[in-house]
């Protein structure tokens, strides 16, 4: 996590060094000539390495601290409980923060992306969708946004025993949109997970917001684009998917869900398959052929 905010180290580089020096621990504590010495990491970020090492340490165990009284679990990339999909993707995170039930990571999942401002037709396929999906078990992922990502988590949380995974793009305790605190509460309260890559009181910027696309595409079995704009975060997701190989599903045209401008492109640009049902997309899913090690 400090490593993390020294310039110039991302997180392939970061996932480098770790691997180097086999764990967290050791690279903590290694010397600045051994640190250089791996040609990842360079002699101009000594200065800035060193200082947040000297100045964090109480920042850092609070964080420790914080997490552990709240019941948040800390899983580093190199802990056997990190998501083994995760880790091929790129950039994978180097930690994940997890609030909630983790056991939902090792389950069949499907994500459910979309626009912001959907049609009340779109938002009722997203809340049906995923009351559905989850009566044949299957988890939800979306990310808390308003419009489809909401709708998806509500129908989800309306099934019996159905079960929710919401990334988030700030820390936990700065939650984005401010009005889905109540939706992110039922979401852990009901037996769902809420996950991030950020520090609990991490603000959240553009950037980080755009940046759970790839965690919440990268831990999905497929993602569902109920409705989209021809821009939009929908669309950054659905081409993150498709650059990670994740299978593509979206409504079929002619049921007219809109917006679909965006949904179009997905079948044009990106190979999205169109379903008629929920039925009919776990059918589809479950004979893909990257995910026969399903039921």
């Amino acid at each position: 996590m400090k490593l993390g905010r020294v310039r110039g180290l991302g997180p392939k580089k970061i996932q480098q060094l770790v691997e180097t020096f086999g764990s967290l621990e050791k690279l903590f504590d290694a010397a600045p000539d051994e640190l250089i010495s791996t040609r990842v990491f360079k002699s101009d970020m000594l200065p800035e390495w060193q200082k947040l090492k000297d100045a964090s340490e109480e920042n850092f165990n609070k964080v420790i601290e914080d997490c552990a009284s709240n019941g948040i679990g800390i899983v580093p990339i190199i802990d056997k409980a990190y998501p083994p999909k995760l880790k091929k993707i790129s950039a994978s995170p180097l930690t994940l923060f997890l609030w909630g039930d983790a056991s939902l990571l090792e389950k069949e999942k499907i994500a459910i992306v979309g626009t912001r401002e959907p049609s009340e037709k779109a938002k009722k396929m997203a809340f049906d969708f995923s009351k559905n999906l989850s009566g044949h078990g299957i988890i939800i992922v979306s990310g808390g946004a308003e419009g489809i990502d909401t709708e998806a988590h509500r129908g989800a949380l309306a099934a019996k025993n159905g079960k929710t995974i919401c990334v988030f793009g700030t820390g936990f305790f700065r939650p984005y949109p401010q009005k889905n605190i109540p939706l992110f509460d039922e979401i852990r309260k009901s037996g769902g997970l809420l996950v991030s890559e950020h520090l609990p009181n991490f603000p959240g910027s553009a950037i980080s917001l755009a940046g759970r696309n790839r965690i919440t595409s990268g831990i999905s079995d497929a993602i569902f684009v109920c409705a989209s704009k021809e821009t939009g975060g929908a669309m950054v997701q659905t081409k993150v998917a498709w650059e990670q190989r994740i299978p593509i599903f979206c409504p079929v045209l002619s049921l007219d869900i809109q917006p679909n401008a965006g949904t179009r492109i997905a079948i044009e640009s990106f190979g999205a398959r169109e379903v008629k049902s929920p039925d009919e997309l776990v059918t589809q899913i479950r004979e893909h052929p990257s995910l026969q090690n399903y039921p």
